[in-house]
C-alpha cells in the first residue's frame, strides 16, 4: 500500500496548481464573508468536496491507455488497492479541511466568539462526515462504471438521495412530535456530540464501501 500512495502522490504533483487554486478560492471568500458571518459554512464544505475529487484523477490516470492491466500484475492484492483510494482521499480532503480550518480560526480569532467559535468546529466536523459520505459513494461507481458512466451513475444517485432526504423532511413536517423530539435530542448531545455521530455513521458508511470497492475490483477483468 505504501507504493501506491507514493505514487497517487507523485500524481498529485501534476495538480499543485489546481491545489493552490482552491485554498486562495476558499481564503478570499473566508475574508469577503468577513468574520460575523460565518465563512466557514459555506467555506469547509467546499474545500472538502473539491480536495476529495483528487482521488478522482488517480483512478482516472491508472485507467488511462490500459494502464490498470500492468497495474495489477504487481504484487499487490485488489482489495488493498480500493482501500488505498479511500486512505488516499481521506487523506487529500482532510488535508485541505484543516488548512482552511486553520485559517478560518486564525482569521476570525480576534473576532469570533465562544459560539461562533463552536460552530465553526461544528461545521468542520460535519464536513468531515460529508468528505467520507461522498468517498463513499463516488469511489464505487468510478471503480464500477469508470469516469464518464460512473459520474452519471453518481449524480443519480445523489439525486435520489436528496429525493429521499426531501420527503423525510416533508414527512417530518407533518409530524410535530418527531421533530421536536429529534431536536431535543440534537440539543443534549451538544454540538459535538451531533458532529460525532454524523463521523461515525459516515464511517459505518465508509466501511460498507470499502467492501463494495474491493468486491467490484474482484470481479473486474482488465
Amino acid at each position: 500500500m505504501k507504493g501506491l500512495l507514493i505514487k497517487d502522490f507523485k500524481l498529485l504533483k501534476n495538480q499543485k496548481n489546481f491545489f493552490i487554486l482552491v485554498f486562495v478560492m476558499a481564503a478570499f471568500l473566508t475574508i469577503t464573508n468577513g468574520a460575523g458571518s460565518s465563512p466557514a459554512t459555506f467555506v469547509l464544505p467546499y474545500v472538502g468536496f473539491v480536495s476529495s475529487f483528487f482521488v478522482l484523477s488517480t483512478i482516472s490516470y491508472d485507467e488511462y491507455d490500459n494502464g490498470n492491466a500492468f497495474l495489477f500484475t504487481l504484487p499487490f492484492e485488489r482489495k488493498v488497492y480500493a482501500a488505498e483510494k479511500y486512505i488516499f482521499g481521506v487523506v487529500t480532503g482532510g488535508a485541505g479541511l484543516l488548512l482552511i480550518l486553520a485559517f478560518i480560526l486564525v482569521y476570525t480569532g480576534r473576532t469570533a466568539d465562544a459560539g461562533q467559535m463552536g460552530e465553526t468546529l461544528f461545521t468542520a466536523g460535519v464536513s468531515a462526515a460529508l468528505l467520507l459520505l461522498f468517498l463513499a459513494v463516488m469511489i464505487p461507481f468510478q471503480l464500477k462504471f469508470g469516469p464518464e458512466k460512473g459520474r452519471i451513475a453518481m449524480l443519480i444517485v445523489l439525486l435520489g438521495v436528496m429525493a429521499l432526504v426531501f420527503g423525510i423532511v416533508k414527512l417530518t413536517d407533518l409530524d410535530n412530535e418527531a421533530l421536536q423530539a429529534a431536536v431535543r435530542t440534537m440539543g443534549r448531545m451538544g454540538l459535538a456530540g451531533v458532529a460525532a455521530v454524523c463521523i461515525a455513521a459516515a464511517a459505518a458508511v465508509m466501511a460498507v464501501s470499502i467492501f463494495i470497492s474491493a468486491r467490484i475490483l474482484e470481479k473486474k477483468e482488465f
